[in-house]
């Protein structure tokens, strides 16, 4: 476990090395943390919290509300199913796992009904396991072309932010996120140019290759207590 503060200066070299600008956004995963930890790390600056689960994240993000705290920013990272999308979608401000055109057209029809733009990530299938969901490379044209067709319509209505991938942590992943940077070269201008990809063991890594959002849980708060919500 590491400070926020050695963690941030990690990204900040990591981010100089790379010849980047400006570095990524640092997303807290905070699922089955107390929001007292994550009160903590509000208090030295972070703003932006990762989720696995719906009822965990709509929970979390009333009690900062509730504590007066308007600013703070969750992020949806985990498996969603469609029956979950209503609830989510008030209290999330980005997705980071759409992993089909049925969840996503779930996604756009929820935010027409509640006024909402919803802003989203596209979960690719990087290293092509079989445990995990999202689009596989090939996928991705039919994507492009089905998002422009629908974003014709006058009631269709998201803000596609990017890619997201999980490496297979068996394999080393930079061959990975190299892949993943091609990708958003290739259908950046439709789906969007942002790559959220690297977490705790990789995201010296996946900043080389270009993540524009990385995804730290276990540097930040430690290993997590065991167990599931209800909503898994």
């Amino acid at each position: 476990m590491e400070s926020l503060a050695a963690i941030r200066q990690k990204i900040l070299e990591s981010s100089h090395r790379a010849g980047r600008a400006e570095p990524p956004l640092l997303l807290a995963v905070s699922k089955f943390q107390p929001v007292e930890k994550m009160r903590a790390l509000y208090e030295q600056g972070q703003r932006d919290f990762g989720e696995n689960y719906v009822q965990e994240l709509v929970a979390k993000a009333g009690e900062f509300r509730a504590q007066g705290i308007p600013d703070a920013r969750f992020h949806f990272i985990g498996k969603l199913q469609t029956n979950k999308v209503k609830a989510l979608l008030p209290a999330v401000s980005a997705i980071h796992s759409v992993d089909s055109l049925k969840l996503l057209r779930e996604i756009a029809k929820r935010g027409r009904e509640a006024g909402l733009t919803p802003s989203v990530y596209f979960q690719v299938n990087i290293d092509r396991e079989e445990t995990k969901s999202g689009f596989l490379e090939e996928d991705l044209p039919e994507l492009c072309n089905a998002l422009r067709e629908t974003a014709l319509q006058e009631d269709f209505a998201i803000r596609p932010l990017g890619l997201m991938a999980i490496p297979d942590p068996q394999k080393n992943p930079a061959g990975a996120f190299e892949r993943m940077r091609e990708l958003s070269g290739k259908h950046g201008g439709t789906l969007g140019a942002g790559l959220s990809m690297g977490m705790s063991g990789d995201y010296e890594e996946a900043i080389r290759h270009g993540a524009t959002v990385i995804r730290i849980g276990t540097a930040l708060f430690g290993e997590r207590k065991s167990g599931l919500p209800s909503d898994t």
